[in-house]
């Protein structure tokens, strides 16, 4: 089979150092044999601007693939490099990041680079069809971070790893319309002694860790905590999460359970954004029990089978304890998570799936 002939585009920083997928995609996507990959960052100072402008005035090939580094949070792709890039005679396939803001402008863009395949961090029918009605092109859904098997694994059995429960978060704004990161970090800081569990947590940016000291620090937990990303009430205008953001800002006082009552509680029948975390993949990957927050994790991690259901009031939280003590049970949890990282989770499946995807639109 001959490679596709891609033009990789990313924007890859040490400042994003700790987002594990948006330094994995890229480099795994320029090893996959089904692409040959002429990469562009667009934060690689090396990278004059002059050079990028000359080669992407005359790239040719069979697809452009923006990542979701491009317009996660910053736009990195001014207006006219977007039109340059629309020009190219190839297929376009856009990874969206970050579902929950900036959407307008994020689906502007994808109309303005003609883009043939959407990629969502979704697999949820109700969202994807918004998309499909929205933007008229292929859509797909396919989690925002693959298993680094050469990073993540184990390296430490459980019963030589120090720390019981390790948790490392992003805490973000009541417009998601839950504090659930917070809520489970809080929760086992305040109880870590009573349940006499060894701990590690934070929500701190500056305790984030990076590829192989993350690794390193998975493989010191025998578990670790989690719960979804996203949010429950997706919807492609932004309007709801400005409307939080100002009252929260005239608000300063404002309590979550505030903020839920007016801008959420009576939502009918919202669609869920929920997703599987890079968290929970490479937790996977190095054989680390999760002890997780209920949810559908994309219905690739079950309760009691991969990982250890804990009810979002806690009040299971001595029974998910007493279960995270059982190390049969443990073992063969942490086996069965590991299973489905390697058998569907890894970078380089993954990407045969967006190939099988995008060939037929190239």
């Amino acid at each position: 089979m001959k490679a596709m002939r891609t033009l990789l585009v990313y924007a890859q920083s040490t400042d994003n150092a700790s987002y594990s997928y948006l330094h994995g995609w890229p480099l795994h996507l320029s090893r996959h044999p089904r692409f040959a990959c002429t990469a562009v960052n667009l934060l690689d100072a090396g990278m004059f601007a002059s050079a990028r402008r000359a080669l992407l005035a005359r790239w040719r090939g069979d697809a452009v693939v923006f990542l979701h580094s491009v317009a996660s949070n910053a736009g990195h792709l001014s207006a006219r490099v977007a039109d340059w890039l629309a020009r190219i005679p190839a297929a376009k396939a856009f990874f969206i990041g970050n579902e929950y803001k900036h959407l307008p402008e994020k689906l502007t863009l994808c109309d303005r680079l003609g883009v043939n395949l959407f990629v969502s961090q979704t697999r949820h029918p109700r969202a994807l069809g918004l998309y499909r009605e929205r933007l008229r092109c292929e859509v797909m859904g396919l989690p925002n971070t693959g298993l680094d098997t050469d990073v993540f694994h184990a390296t430490l059995p459980r019963a030589q790893r120090p720390i019981d429960l390790g948790y490392r978060s992003d805490v973000h704004g009541f417009y998601l319309g839950h504090t659930e990161r917070s809520d489970i970090a809080e929760y086992f800081q305040q109880h870590a002694g009573p349940l006499g569990l060894v701990t590690d947590i934070s929500t701190s940016p500056s305790d984030r860790f990076a590829g192989v000291e993350w690794a390193a620090f998975l493989n010191r937990c025998k578990g670790q905590l989690g719960t979804e990303a996203g949010t429950d009430h997706f919807g492609l205008s932004d309007d709801l999460r400005l409307r939080v953001n100002v009252y929260v800002e005239e608000h300063p006082d404002a309590s979550f359970a505030d903020v839920w009552a007016r801008f959420f509680r009576d939502q009918v029948d919202p669609v869920p954004m929920r997703i599987i975390s890079g968290r929970n993949v490479e937790a996977a990957g190095t054989k680390t029990v999760q002890m997780l927050f209920e949810g559908s994790y994309d219905d690739y991690f079950q309760p009691d089978e991969h990982y250890i259901p804990l009810k979002k009031d806690f009040s299971n939280a001595a029974e998910a304890v007493a279960k995270f003590r059982d190390d049969t049970f443990c073992d063969r949890i942490a086996d069965n998570a590991y299973q489905v990282a390697v058998d569907q989770l890894t970078y380089p499946r993954l990407i045969d799936r967006f190939a099988d995807a995008l060939t037929p639109l190239t």
